[in-house]
């Protein structure tokens, strides 16, 4: 059977849907203001659909990226620089399990599905969607050579964040909002956090490969956490200003009940300051962390917007 749920766990796992909370969260944010807003609930719905194709699309598309690196390594038996097997990427082109030229018709489905879906929007408003989808594409794209230019988190912020909320809200409503677009300023810098723990805890790998991460260009692993610290400050003063300027009701301020849990990141990184990582379970284990935070700030979120 074509369409099994074997099949359909599979492929779940060859695009790496476990990623998928990280697109699917900022989408319920977006959505619970467009509801707010008296939006059209439907139209939100068909746009989690183009998110989630979107996101398995690009993942299996940095796998391939990835998996060519790896084999251009292995060549030059140097394939232990570039490939992080913790983070459970490659495998199912390392195993055997998918070829290249599979993963790329997926692709093209992936991709096709959501850019249909991007098309029925444009086709409803024009240029406004135009311009996101195009944006949105782009950075996609660049994403998989980006860690070498030091703009990973710089695109992930963004994709996740200031464009993903403004297109779902968009498509629901028909227009933009300050008060949100503010919001995703600080949200963003939330979903970095979880990109940010990953590069952290692969310092020395991603700096003996020659990646320019954000914890890397600070120069040392005591560097990056500080600066992590500084970046937790700075989301909930975002949030502060947003509802000292009136952009943000009152109720924002719940939020901050969140702040317990991003001090528990703090805590949990600093042990690896002069420690690196040892196995995926470990790994799972400081990166679940930091998810707990993403996931009741997110929760705090669309309780406000509601």
């Amino acid at each position: 059977m074509l369409f099994s749920m074997k099949n359909l766990l599979f492929w779940l796992d060859c695009t790496r849907a476990y990623a998928l909370p990280m697109s699917v969260t900022a989408w319920a944010i977006a959505f619970s203001a467009g509801v707010a807003a008296k939006g059209n609930v439907l139209y939100g719905i068909v746009a989690l659909i183009g998110i989630v194709c979107a996101h398995l699309g690009a993942n299996l598309f940095d796998d391939i990226i990835d998996y060519k690196n790896y084999l251009k390594k292995l060549k030059e038996q140097d394939s232990g620089k570039t490939i992080n097997l913790k983070k459970g990427k490659c495998r199912c082109f390392i195993e055997g399990k998918i070829t290249v030229l599979k993963a790329l018709k997926v692709c093209g489905l992936l991709f096709g599905a959501a850019l249909v879906i991007g098309a029925f929007f444009v086709e409803i408003y024009r240029l406004p969607v135009l311009e996101l989808i195009a944006i949105s594409g782009v950075l996609c794209l660049i994403y998989p050579k980006s860690g070498f230019v030091g703009l990973s988190e710089i695109i992930i912020g963004s994709i996740f964040s200031p464009l993903l909320f403004s297109g779902v809200y968009y498509v629901m409503t028909g227009e933009f909002s300050k008060a949100l677009l503010w919001f995703s300023l600080s949200f963003a810098i939330v979903t970095v956090t979880l990109l940010y723990t990953d590069f952290f805890l692969d310092y020395q790998s991603d700096k003996l490969s020659g990646k320019k991460t954000i914890p890397v260009i600070c120069g040392s692993k005591s560097n990056a956490y500080y600066f992590y610290i500084f970046m937790i400050f700075l989301i909930y003063a975002l949030l502060f200003s947003g509802i000292h300027a009136h952009l943000l009701s009152f109720k924002f301020f719940i939020i901050f009940l969140s702040i317990i849990p991003a001090l528990s990141t703090i805590k949990r990184l600093q042990k690896y300051i002069d420690k690196e990582i040892k196995d995926e379970k470990e790994f799972m284990s400081a990166m679940n962390n930091v998810q707990k935070f993403i996931a009741i700030f997110a929760i705090l979120s669309i309780v406000s917007f509601l």
